[in-house]
Protein backbone atom coordinates (compact mmCIF):
# COMPACT_ATOMS: atom_id res chain seq x y z
CA UNK A 1 0.00 0.00 0.00
CA UNK A 2 1.14 3.75 -0.93
CA UNK A 3 1.37 5.66 1.95
CA UNK A 4 0.27 9.21 1.86
CA UNK A 5 0.75 12.35 4.38
CA UNK A 6 -2.84 13.15 3.91
CA UNK A 7 -5.39 13.17 5.76
CA UNK A 8 -9.22 13.26 5.70
CA UNK A 9 -12.34 13.99 7.98
CA UNK A 10 -15.37 11.60 7.16
CA UNK A 11 -18.85 11.11 9.08
CA UNK A 12 -21.09 8.48 7.76
CA UNK A 13 -24.19 7.82 8.68
CA UNK A 14 -27.55 5.51 7.64
CA UNK A 15 -31.28 5.93 7.63
CA UNK A 16 -33.97 3.20 7.30
CA UNK A 17 -37.46 4.29 7.00
CA UNK A 18 -38.92 0.77 8.54
CA UNK A 19 -36.67 -1.82 9.19
CA UNK A 20 -36.44 -3.62 6.72
CA UNK A 21 -37.36 -0.59 4.63
CA UNK A 22 -36.33 1.91 1.61
CA UNK A 23 -32.97 3.13 3.09
CA UNK A 24 -30.25 5.71 2.48
CA UNK A 25 -26.91 6.30 3.41
CA UNK A 26 -25.20 9.96 3.55
CA UNK A 27 -21.52 11.03 3.65
CA UNK A 28 -19.69 14.55 4.30
CA UNK A 29 -15.98 14.09 3.52
CA UNK A 30 -13.25 16.89 4.45
CA UNK A 31 -9.94 16.49 2.04
CA UNK A 32 -6.70 17.79 3.05
CA UNK A 33 -7.35 21.28 1.35
CA UNK A 34 -10.52 22.06 3.25
CA UNK A 35 -13.08 20.85 0.88
CA UNK A 36 -15.80 19.38 1.71
CA UNK A 37 -17.99 16.47 -0.78
CA UNK A 38 -21.72 15.58 0.11
CA UNK A 39 -22.50 12.35 -1.13
CA UNK A 40 -25.58 10.13 -0.22
CA UNK A 41 -27.72 7.23 -1.74
CA UNK A 42 -30.73 4.88 -1.83
CA UNK A 43 -31.57 1.52 -1.11
CA UNK A 44 -35.36 0.54 -2.17
CA UNK A 45 -35.52 -2.45 0.78
CA UNK A 46 -32.55 -2.80 3.30
CA UNK A 47 -32.15 -2.68 6.90
CA UNK A 48 -30.66 0.37 9.16
CA UNK A 49 -27.44 -1.65 10.11
CA UNK A 50 -26.48 -2.13 5.77
CA UNK A 51 -27.06 1.29 5.48
CA UNK A 52 -24.67 2.48 8.39
CA UNK A 53 -22.39 -0.11 6.65
CA UNK A 54 -23.01 1.26 3.16
CA UNK A 55 -22.04 4.75 4.46
CA UNK A 56 -18.88 4.18 5.73
CA UNK A 57 -17.81 2.39 3.12
CA UNK A 58 -18.81 4.85 0.53
CA UNK A 59 -17.34 7.47 2.79
CA UNK A 60 -13.93 5.46 2.57
CA UNK A 61 -14.07 5.23 -1.04
CA UNK A 62 -14.45 8.86 -1.43
CA UNK A 63 -10.92 9.32 0.17
CA UNK A 64 -7.69 8.43 -1.53
CA UNK A 65 -5.93 4.92 -0.74
CA UNK A 66 -2.90 5.18 1.41
CA UNK A 67 -4.22 8.33 3.10
CA UNK A 68 -4.82 8.89 6.58
CA UNK A 69 -8.65 8.81 7.31
CA UNK A 70 -10.79 9.70 10.33
CA UNK A 71 -14.40 8.08 9.81
CA UNK A 72 -16.74 9.09 12.77
CA UNK A 73 -20.42 7.31 13.07
CA UNK A 74 -22.66 7.59 15.44
CA UNK A 75 -23.07 3.66 15.13
CA UNK A 76 -21.78 1.64 17.56
CA UNK A 77 -22.62 -1.53 15.06
CA UNK A 78 -19.83 -0.25 12.76
CA UNK A 79 -17.34 1.51 15.24
CA UNK A 80 -17.28 -1.17 18.35
CA UNK A 81 -17.46 -4.00 15.30
CA UNK A 82 -13.89 -2.15 14.08
CA UNK A 83 -12.36 -1.00 17.68
CA UNK A 84 -13.30 -4.14 19.02
CA UNK A 85 -13.46 -6.80 16.82
CA UNK A 86 -17.26 -7.75 18.21
CA UNK A 87 -18.56 -10.56 16.22
CA UNK A 88 -19.83 -10.42 12.96
CA UNK A 89 -23.45 -12.32 12.54
CA UNK A 90 -25.22 -10.81 9.78
CA UNK A 91 -24.08 -8.57 6.59
CA UNK A 92 -21.43 -10.65 5.93
CA UNK A 93 -20.75 -9.15 2.01
CA UNK A 94 -20.86 -5.69 3.32
CA UNK A 95 -18.41 -6.18 6.13
CA UNK A 96 -15.70 -7.75 3.56
CA UNK A 97 -16.10 -4.40 1.65
CA UNK A 98 -15.60 -2.23 4.65
CA UNK A 99 -12.56 -4.17 5.74
CA UNK A 100 -11.25 -3.97 2.55
CA UNK A 101 -11.45 0.07 2.63
CA UNK A 102 -10.21 -0.07 5.82
CA UNK A 103 -7.24 -2.26 4.70
CA UNK A 104 -5.89 0.12 2.15
CA UNK A 105 -5.83 3.26 4.55
CA UNK A 106 -4.93 4.37 7.69
CA UNK A 107 -8.44 5.06 9.39
CA UNK A 108 -9.86 5.51 13.21
CA UNK A 109 -12.81 5.08 13.45
CA UNK A 110 -14.55 7.38 16.05
CA UNK A 111 -17.82 6.76 17.91
CA UNK A 112 -20.02 10.28 18.11
CA UNK A 113 -23.21 10.78 19.75
CA UNK A 114 -26.20 11.28 17.01
CA UNK A 115 -28.56 14.12 17.19
CA UNK A 116 -26.51 16.01 19.63
CA UNK A 117 -24.04 19.09 18.75
CA UNK A 118 -21.72 17.87 15.85
CA UNK A 119 -23.17 19.81 12.91
CA UNK A 120 -21.45 17.45 10.40
CA UNK A 121 -22.57 13.76 12.16
CA UNK A 122 -26.06 15.93 11.36
CA UNK A 123 -25.59 16.94 8.29
CA UNK A 124 -24.42 12.98 7.57
CA UNK A 125 -27.83 12.25 9.26
CA UNK A 126 -30.40 14.70 7.33
CA UNK A 127 -28.04 13.00 4.34
CA UNK A 128 -29.12 9.88 5.08
CA UNK A 129 -32.42 10.49 5.84
CA UNK A 130 -32.54 12.36 2.54
CA UNK A 131 -31.63 9.52 0.80
CA UNK A 132 -34.23 7.48 2.41
CA UNK A 133 -36.73 9.03 0.73
CA UNK A 134 -35.45 8.88 -2.66
CA UNK A 135 -34.11 13.00 -2.50
CA UNK A 136 -29.93 12.13 -3.59
CA UNK A 137 -28.09 14.61 -3.92
CA UNK A 138 -26.09 13.65 -6.82
CA UNK A 139 -29.27 13.86 -8.91
CA UNK A 140 -28.92 17.65 -11.31
CA UNK A 141 -25.48 18.57 -9.79
CA UNK A 142 -22.01 18.12 -11.37
CA UNK A 143 -19.35 16.79 -8.74
CA UNK A 144 -17.85 20.38 -8.09
CA UNK A 145 -21.39 22.01 -7.49
CA UNK A 146 -21.35 19.61 -4.38
CA UNK A 147 -18.23 20.63 -3.51
CA UNK A 148 -17.68 23.62 -1.18
CA UNK A 149 -14.82 25.33 0.38
CA UNK A 150 -15.03 25.13 4.09
CA UNK A 151 -13.93 29.30 4.12
CA UNK A 152 -17.25 30.03 2.21
CA UNK A 153 -19.50 28.19 4.31
CA UNK A 154 -21.95 29.75 6.28
CA UNK A 155 -20.14 30.59 9.84
CA UNK A 156 -21.91 29.75 13.36
CA UNK A 157 -22.08 33.66 13.93
CA UNK A 158 -23.90 33.97 10.64
CA UNK A 159 -26.34 31.07 11.38
CA UNK A 160 -26.76 33.38 14.76
CA UNK A 161 -27.72 36.48 12.97
CA UNK A 162 -30.27 34.89 10.98
CA UNK A 163 -32.20 33.43 13.83
CA UNK A 164 -31.79 36.59 15.47
CA UNK A 165 -33.29 37.98 13.03
CA UNK A 166 -36.10 35.68 12.51
CA UNK A 167 -36.88 35.49 16.10
CA UNK A 168 -37.65 38.83 15.84
CA UNK A 169 -40.43 38.38 13.00
CA UNK A 170 -42.28 35.25 14.91
CA UNK A 171 -45.48 35.46 14.80
CA UNK A 172 -47.18 35.57 18.73
CA UNK A 173 -47.06 32.03 19.58
CA UNK A 174 -44.67 31.06 17.66
CA UNK A 175 -40.88 29.88 18.16
CA UNK A 176 -37.86 28.55 16.86
CA UNK A 177 -37.26 24.78 17.63
CA UNK A 178 -34.95 22.21 16.62
CA UNK A 179 -36.30 18.87 15.09
CA UNK A 180 -35.21 15.93 17.18
CA UNK A 181 -34.76 14.30 14.54
CA UNK A 182 -32.69 15.77 11.84
CA UNK A 183 -31.43 18.10 14.00
CA UNK A 184 -32.46 21.36 11.78
CA UNK A 185 -33.75 24.28 13.02
CA UNK A 186 -38.02 24.90 12.44
CA UNK A 187 -40.59 27.70 12.90
CA UNK A 188 -43.65 25.93 14.87
CA UNK A 189 -46.50 27.54 16.97
CA UNK A 190 -47.17 24.36 18.87
CA UNK A 191 -44.52 22.54 20.56
CA UNK A 192 -43.45 20.50 17.96
CA UNK A 193 -40.12 18.04 19.13
CA UNK A 194 -40.29 17.16 14.92
CA UNK A 195 -40.01 19.27 11.93
CA UNK A 196 -42.20 18.84 8.67
CA UNK A 197 -40.08 16.40 6.70
CA UNK A 198 -41.70 13.09 6.21
CA UNK A 199 -38.89 10.70 7.78
CA UNK A 200 -38.92 13.41 10.81
CA UNK A 201 -42.68 13.01 10.75
CA UNK A 202 -42.48 9.06 10.86
CA UNK A 203 -40.17 9.20 13.49
CA UNK A 204 -42.17 11.25 15.82
CA UNK A 205 -45.40 9.09 15.03
CA UNK A 206 -43.74 5.37 15.83
CA UNK A 207 -43.45 7.20 19.24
Amino acid sequence: MALSSREYLVYADGSCIGNPGPGGWGVVVRNPDGVETELNGHHPSTTNNRMELTGAIEGLRATERGAHVVLRSDSKYVVDSMTRHYKRNKNHDLWELLDAEAAARRVRFEWVRGHDTDPINNRADELALMGATGRLIAEGASPDQRKTRRATLRSKSDDLSTEAELAARLKPGESIRECAGCGAKFVSAARDDYCSHVPCQLEARRR
